[in-house]
């Protein structure tokens, strides 16, 4: 009888409910770890087309700037949905339903948020900064403060 208590050839409750323990510890931080990746990838998405947007932005108004002896910047608002850039002959508009737009005059001493209709001569220098927010993601903002001049 002795011979028969002895061989024992499966697992005890104690070592399945250990495993299981194991198993759950790692499995809950890989997940932990796996949703930090998803969210800093979507994070590091996010600011990726907020510069994308400011460089086409920046690079719009510079292209017009040397362009054309003089032209509109025409927004509608301190936060407008839409930039449009008017010469005699060519109009561009920078819209991105994603994002509000932000333009802001710097020279001199004051920072003054462009009119609804600025006219700009490029005989002069452009001081001007640029906001772009995120619409989703309010804390989400790029900020550029550039001079734009002819060449």
């Amino acid at each position: 009888m002795n011979k028969s208590l002895s061989n024992e050839n499966g697992i005890t409750l104690i070592e399945l409910l250990a495993t299981l323990a194991i198993v759950s510890f790692v499995s809950i931080l890989l997940y932990g770890v796996l949703m930090d990746g998803f969210n800093y990838s979507k994070k590091s998405k996010e600011k990726v087309s907020i510069q994308q947007e400011m460089n086409i932005v920046v690079t719009s108004i510079t292209k017009f700037h040397e362009s054309y002896g003089s032209y509109d910047i025409k927004v509608d608002g301190p936060n407008s949905s839409k930039i449009q850039l008017i010469s005699t002959d060519k109009t561009i508009e920078l819209s991105n339903p994603s994002f509000e737009y932000s333009l802001i005059d710097y020279k001199g001493v004051t920072e003054t948020p462009f009119s609804p209709t600025t006219t700009v001569s490029t005989t002069q220098p452009l001081y001007i900064k640029i906001i772009i927010k995120d619409k989703k993601q309010p804390s989400q903002t790029y900020e550029v403060k550039t001079i734009i001049s002819r060449l």
